[in-house]
């Protein structure tokens, strides 16, 4: 038996539709709604939702997002006076789109389509596969791999899409806020269209996987539920959490991080609102450079300067950094080596920014001149 609700809040239109699908015996109706807020705080207990789209309390199609959030297999029909909403209606996923008044034999098509889709998705249930076989890089480029194999995104704005909700992972976004990000100063309604067309690319390719039931809706808020054991960006949000002071036990995580960070977050994909994310993950690093510095200063002073040259590289003005690399090196007797570099930086900032070295890094200078 296929256990269905009826959602619309004129009781009237749930009569006749009750009446109608009463006729077919594979259909057992669990229970009607008049108001679509209760539907939300019930037991996803059933197979198919028969559900209006324009009603007062709440839009049908928020309500179908709220649903599949909490059980992606429930089937979702679309019982409507309205045929202006059947594009996001599929977009949605939902299995038909019924005007009113429903005949029976219209219903008989749908039925038939039910019982299919929902024989297919048994068919095709297998166990969830361990997260460990997914892994996403975010330094870069934005690239997903699936068993080593990358996935392929249907287009440019549903990438966009699950990189904004990566960034934002395990928190509830405004469904204006992505579409103010991904499509400012567009039509409003068409943008609602595009991101529910991209919210099933995004869900699909995801599905396909056996992560179906990661991206989350509650009041017109989506958010991504996505615990990763493979990400370059998680690893370093996680160490920068977790690691105040670097040790023997961790030292190895740490630099492990600093080499996962060959280039900027999301530089490659230039996506505008990433802009601030990036600069927070390249303030993360400096601070982790700055503290594996600190520990190999007297522990082994040329990973020191191999660290400080990573530094060096990621902010090329920092006169502290010259000072710091300079005193190593003259502690290492390699008085050629400091005077390079003490002749490349001034070169360097003379050329970029019409400045001088600070007087701590010319007084190092002026030492190595007079001996």
């Amino acid at each position: 038996m296929i256990k269905a609700i009826l959602v619309d809040d004129e009781e009237l239109s749930i009569i006749p539709l009750v009446k109608k699908l009463q006729k077919f015996k594979d259909i057992d109706i669990v229970k009607t709604y008049s108001n679509p807020k209760q539907v939300v705080v019930e037991d996803m207990n059933f197979d198919v939702v028969f559900l209006d789209i324009e009603m007062q309390e709440m839009d049908g199609l928020n309500l179908a997002e709220e649903i599949l959030s909490k059980n992606s297999n429930i089937q979702i029909v679309f019982v409507t006076a309205h045929s202006e909403y059947a594009i996001q209606a599929f977009e949605i996923h939902s299995i038909d789109y019924l005007l009113k008044p429903v005949t029976t034999k219209r219903l008989e098509k749908t039925i038939k389509r039910l019982k299919e889709s929902i024989a297919a998705k048994e068919q095709l249930q297998v166990s969830p596969l361990p997260e460990s076989q997914l892994s996403i890089k975010c330094f870069g480029e934005l690239q997903v791999y699936y068993n080593k194999q990358p996935l392929s995104f249907k287009t440019a704005k549903a990438k966009e899409l699950f990189a904004f909700l990566l960034t934002y992972r395990n928190t509830y976004i405004h469904r204006d806020k992505i579409i103010e990000e991904l499509w400012p100063n567009q039509d409003y309604k068409k943008s609602k269209t595009y991101l529910h067309t991209c919210l099933s690319h995004v869900r699909k390719l995801f599905n396909s996987i056996n992560y179906s039931e990661c991206i989350l809706f509650k009041n017109q808020h989506y958010c991504l539920q996505m615990h990763l054991k493979d990400c370059d960006a998680f690893l370093v949000e996680d160490v920068i959490k977790n690691v105040t002071v670097i040790d023997e036990s961790n030292i190895e995580l740490v630099k492990q991080v600093i080499h996962s960070y060959d280039e900027p977050y999301l530089d490659m994909n230039g996506y505008n609102w990433a802009y601030e994310k990036s600069q927070e993950f390249h303030q993360h690093i400096i601070y982790l450079l700055y503290k594996t510095i600190e520990y190999y200063k007297q522990k082994d002073m040329n990973k020191s300067l191999y660290f400080l040259e990573i530094q060096r590289k990621l902010e090329p003005y920092v006169d502290e950094n010259i000072a710091q690399s300079m005193e190593l090196l003259i502690k290492q007797n390699n008085r050629s080596e400091a005077i390079k570099l003490y002749q490349e930086h001034r070169n360097l900032i003379t050329e970029d920014l019409g400045i001088e070295p600070s007087e701590t890094v010319k007084k190092l200078y002026g030492t190595l001149l007079n001996t």
